[in-house]
């Protein structure tokens, strides 16, 4: 009897241990969750980034928080979602400079985005608007290069921060125009605006979201945006792609990814979760002049592949490095 009864016990233990990451996968999430952010707060990323959260918030009623983990144009938070656990409770809002730039300039990033992250959903597109501050005497595209020609490094160009498309934008231009702006990086656009609004610098290339309200406020003048179509938010700014410099593109991207080793059943919940937030009105209504992307998380995963090849290139072409 007393066998019996171990043989039992044991029997059922062995079925709970076996029934144990099955059930926790099955009752996530069941605490809250954290999204980092590569950049402070206030941002067109971080924006992007309190939306999803609320939209997952409120269909899983659950609390997911925003962190802002700023620094090393991204790699700082990068680094340290790569380093959490695998388990769905913290997630990273990767974006075009983490996930296609930063490995093609940083001669170290401190992990791997193509391995140490696996991709959760891409959210959306947008691209990137070249503004000046006020007192520039330029305004047009035209006029700047000339200024810039005239007076080579006067001009200081702010970025959100190394490996952002906001600087790859203006090392690109840089080389096509034959110019030097000289780059300063930021920790995230609210810094720059305040420098651009000070006079501390003269020109920005960040996202038109962002910046489409302040040069329609009048605080600062659109002079071109970086996609090969005008912005719906500003149909009246030309591209640089009709302003003299063919083919000219840099557009943003931004999208979810978890810690490598995150189980495919929590990857999936995320992923649909996700997609009904980026399908929703609400959503839509307030990213006005983005695209939205959405799709599988292989999809999402050819599509940094695609951009990291993309990026690597002209990375390579424009001889951009960060020590």
């Amino acid at each position: 009897m007393a066998f019996r009864t171990f043989a039992l016990t044991l029997l059922f233990g062995v079925a709970a241990l076996a029934a144990g990451p099955v059930s926790a996968q099955e009752s996530y999430p069941s605490k809250p969750i954290k999204l980092v952010v590569p950049f402070t707060a206030g941002g067109f990323t971080d924006n992007t980034a309190r939306l999803v959260a609320q939209g997952i918030s409120d269909r899983w009623k659950i609390s997911v928080v925003v962190d802002n983990k700023p620094g090393g144009g991204g790699n700082v938070a990068g680094g340290f979602v790569a380093n959490s656990p695998a388990d769905g409770y913290t997630l990273f809002l990767a974006t075009t400079g983490t996930h296609a730039i930063n490995p093609a300039i940083y001669d170290k990033v401190g992990y791997n985005p193509f391995t140490d992250h696996v991709p959760v959903i891409a959210l959306i597109k947008t691209p990137n608007l070249l503004s000046v501050a006020n007192e520039v005497p330029a305004h047009t595209l035209q006029e700047l290069v000339a200024l810039a020609k005239a007076k080579p490094g006067a001009l200081n160009l702010g970025s959100p921060g190394n490996g952002t498309t906001g600087h790859f934008s203006g090392a690109l231009f840089n080389t096509v125009a034959g110019i030097k702006l000289t780059h300063v990086p930021y920790r995230g656009t609210p810094q720059v605006l305040a420098d651009m609004l000070s006079g501390a610098i003269q020109v920005t290339f960040d996202n038109v979201t962002t910046w489409a309200p302040q040069a329609k406020a009048g605080k600062v003048r659109a002079i071109a945006v970086t996609s090969l179509k005008r912005s719906p938010l500003l149909p009246e700014v030309p591209t640089i792609a009709e302003s003299g410099y063919p083919g000219f593109e840099a557009t943003s991207w931004l999208g979810i990814t978890a810690p490598k080793g995150t189980p495919a059943e929590i990857i999936d919940k995320l992923n649909k979760a996700i997609q009904e937030v980026l399908e929703s009105e609400e959503f839509k209504s307030k990213i006005v002049g983005a695209e939205v992307i959405g799709g599988s998380p292989q999809a999402f995963t050819a599509f940094i592949d695609d951009e990291r090849q993309k990026w690597a290139k002209v990375a390579k072409e424009v001889g951009l490095k960060v020590d």
